[in-house]
């Protein structure tokens, strides 16, 4: 019995293929681009170019496993039915745990941070119902020691819902590089060029695809609501629906306590 391609079968070979390239027509531009200091575009560093791939990476794993699981990504709070775990360690090392991603690909070779690779990740059988099921030593704490260099999306409020592979938005920023407090660029700011204060980042949206931001008035969107909406500044205390990318070092019912550096 002969065995091959039907028409059928090479369609959908046809459609992944689509869909793939369109998840990362953006990023593949942006590996042709950096920032000067004037803000002109100049060839792209080997360190700029890890970003985008590390990022790229992270995102399109927690698009598979949300897909595969038709819910949301993994979320410590959904484990543990505690919004006081929806910390950054706890967000990364759960990520760890599913086999997401790597510690080693969570570390960029930009971070002016205390930052190192968490080479002793204790890996456990994943059962739910016994509790956490990550390794609580992952550090994220910019004042000290962190594994981890990628700010992520604050996990509170209707902001929260976007943490899901139903949701899919292009302008809901989900993982990015790090930005300064209430998008002020500072060259007293980790996050920004030490010697001119620029800031330049890759950003991770809703529907998988990466950008690279050339400078920090990009690191905006503008919701349905109306107004601007700063990727590094609460613009809705109400309703906490913005998009804001950090770190969250504590998290209680009254909202997160951010951390930048």
């Amino acid at each position: 019995m002969k065995r091959g391609f039907t028409l059928i079968g090479l369609l959908v070979v046809i459609v992944i293929i689509l869909v793939l390239y369109s998840l990362t027509f953006e990023s593949l531009k942006g590996i042709q681009t950096g920032t000067a200091e004037d803000g002109s575009a100049v060839p792209a560093s080997k360190g700029r170019l890890t970003d985008m791939f590390q990022l790229q990476q992270l995102g399109q794993s927690l698009t598979m496993i949300g897909l595969s699981s038709g819910e949301t990504f993994p979320r410590p709070s959904n484990v543990t039915e505690n919004i006081e775990d929806d910390v950054t360690s706890s967000v990364y090392s759960l990520l760890i745990a599913h086999r997401a991603v790597s510690p080693e690909s969570l570390i960029s070779p930009l971070d002016y941070a205390n930052a190192m690779v968490y080479r002793d990740y204790q890996w456990g059988r994943w059962d739910p119902d016994e509790g956490p099921q990550w390794d609580e030593g992952f550090s994220a704490d910019l004042d000290d020691l962190t594994n981890v260099s990628y700010a992520h999306l604050v996990l509170y409020g209707d902001r929260a819902d976007h943490w899901s592979s139903r949701k899919l938005d292009s302008s809901m920023p989900i993982f990015g590089n790090r930005g300064p407090q209430d998008g002020e660029t500072s060259d007293m700011s980790l996050t920004c060029d030490p010697e001119t204060g620029r800031w330049t980042g890759y950003m991770v949206f809703g529907d998988g695809h990466v950008s690279l931001l050339q400078d920090i008035s990009e690191a905006t969107r503008r919701p349905r609501s109306g107004g601007v909406d700063g990727f590094f500044m609460i613009d809705d205390e109400n309703r906490h629906a913005d998009a804001i990318l950090g770190f969250t070092s504590d998290m209680d019912d009254d909202g997160p306590t951010l951390q930048w550096d």
